[in-house]
């Protein structure tokens, strides 16, 4: 772990630092400690999770090693879509030199391929499987990011650290969608942009989970047409876009 990166870290329960001790993260206030695993910190409170998402951790860590392979086949027989979001989509984010970039719920990191090298990527995931096929993909493509275990809802990153956050096709799988994209605006800078893509066929159960906003989720149109109550309430230009697949929408806003 770089020594910047240590400074804008936390832990997400207390908000207290965290400073590095042998192979783990120990709080400075709390003495709570965090273990590192194969150079992956795993800033993880089980007791914090929903159901949902305990649920999605342990599925993912038991089928990682075929999550690629069943991705890539179910793309083939819908005609490519992820592949065709990450190049219609994600390859034209707007990257700053030396910027600092937050993937949320980054999977096997499989967008990093098609983002430029001339930035500092991290990514979060709930599945320490997934992150370690990660690892491994990342070296396979000689590319650097700092990968971190932990809950999207709890993200382990101070107030304004990122120049840029991002998120895609992670959201339909949250307990609470609302507070995942509200702790990706915690942790952007004011006046970075935020990038929430997700299936747009999810978008009606995704509001269902959000016991304020469940009626507009009564027909997909009317549901898409309002995924933007997932922005907090201090977010004024919050927007919406079905992407040309027509399989994927695009929620972006900047925060303020």
């Amino acid at each position: 772990m770089q020594a910047e990166t240590l400074t804008r870290i936390c832990n997400p329960y207390t908000g207290e630092l965290l400073r590095l001790s042998g192979d783990q993260l120990v709080g400075i206030s709390s003495g709570q400690r965090f273990p590192i695993i194969q150079g992956i910190p795993s800033i993880m409170q089980s007791s914090a999770q929903p159901r949902r998402n305990r649920f999605y951790r342990w599925l993912y860590d038991r089928f990682a090693f075929a999550y690629d392979a069943t991705v890539r086949f179910g793309s083939h027989i819908n005609y490519g879509t992820e592949e065709q979001v990450r190049k219609d989509y994600i390859v034209d984010l707007e990257i700053p030199q030396d910027a600092w970039v937050l993937e949320s719920a980054v999977g096997t990191a499989s967008n990093f391929e098609y983002l430029p090298k001339h930035a500092r990527f991290f990514g979060v995931d709930i599945s320490l499987a997934m992150l370690l096929r990660a690892q491994r993909k990342l070296a396979a493509l000689d590319r650097q990011a700092e990968l971190f275990h932990a809950d999207a809802q709890f993200l382990p990153f101070h107030d304004d650290t990122f120049d840029l956050v991002f998120s895609m096709g992670g959201i339909q799988f949250f307990g609470d969608p609302f507070k995942a994209v509200s702790e990706m605006a915690r942790v952007a800078k004011p006046g970075a942009q935020v990038h929430v893509l997700d299936e747009a066929s999810r978008a009606t159960t995704t509001l269902k989970r959000m016991p304020a906003h469940a009626r507009y989720a009564n027909d997909p149109q009317t549901a898409l047409e309002t995924i933007t109550r997932l922005a907090p309430h201090y977010i004024t230009d919050a927007q919406v876009k079905l992407l040309p697949s027509g399989q994927f929408y695009a929620l972006t806003f900047t925060k303020p």
